[in-house]
């Protein structure tokens, strides 16, 4: 499977139980990258994008995804053991979290195999890395 994560400069991901921020560019960014596989989310992460076919909202997604599905991660449990890619999309500021990205990416097996900038919509810049499993 592939998650996507959202994390500010400090790799923060909520604050109190809500999301740090959301972009609207960002989203659509996601659903073209996507290009119609299953985005499996929870409930919560659903009602900031509109209906689709191809997403898929569960509580338990991250064990029902596939090997080719997206996971778009914000508020629930996650792990890197069965993700074959990972991509972080980097908000250009700070914000008070305490819920934070903790995978240690080299120590799981992933590489970095791209860097894009785009301009949000209330972000100047959102740096979106894609990190790949070795072997």
């Amino acid at each position: 499977m592939k998650l996507i994560f959202c994390l500010s400069k400090d790799k923060g991901m909520m604050f109190f139980g809500k999301r740090q921020s959301q972009d609207a560019i960002l989203r659509e960014w996601i659903i073209n990258h996507i290009e119609g596989s299953k985005l499996w989310m929870s409930e919560y992460s659903a009602k900031q994008f509109e209906s689709r076919d191809n997403i898929i909202v569960d509580g338990d997604y991250m064990n029902k995804a596939g090997e080719a599905d997206y996971c778009f991660v914000e508020d629930g449990a996650y792990s890197a053991e069965n993700a074959t890619e990972i991509i972080i999309c980097k908000w250009n500021r700070a914000y008070p979290g305490d819920k934070f990205f903790e995978i240690d990416l080299k120590e799981a097996g992933f590489k970095k195999t791209g860097t894009v900038d785009i301009k949000g919509k209330s972000h100047e810049i959102i740096t979106i890395e894609t990190y790949i499993k070795k072997g």
